[in-house]
């Protein structure tokens, strides 16, 4: 299940970055990461804390089921 998760997160994070034109260092500044750990992300080594997470939902204006791999429903 960790990496059903993993893939879902980074799946939505490599999506929503490339769709809002920012670099992995952008969004890293964003959040108060290292571009570093974004990468780490969006190769589905690591997930980004909870706090990070949310911070990156209110970001992209989406859901942190969204974040998790769930459809918004319109």
């Amino acid at each position: 299940m960790d990496y059903e998760i993993r893939a879902k997160v980074r799946d939505r994070l490599v999506s929503l970055r490339i769709e809002s034109g920012k670099t992995q260092k952008e969004i890293g500044d964003i959040c108060g990461k290292s571009k570093t750990a974004v990468a780490s992300w969006e190769q589905g080594q690591s997930l980004p804390d909870i706090e990070t997470l949310y911070r990156l939902s209110l970001y992209y204006k989406k859901t942190m089921d969204y974040m998790f791999g769930d459809d918004e429903k319109k």
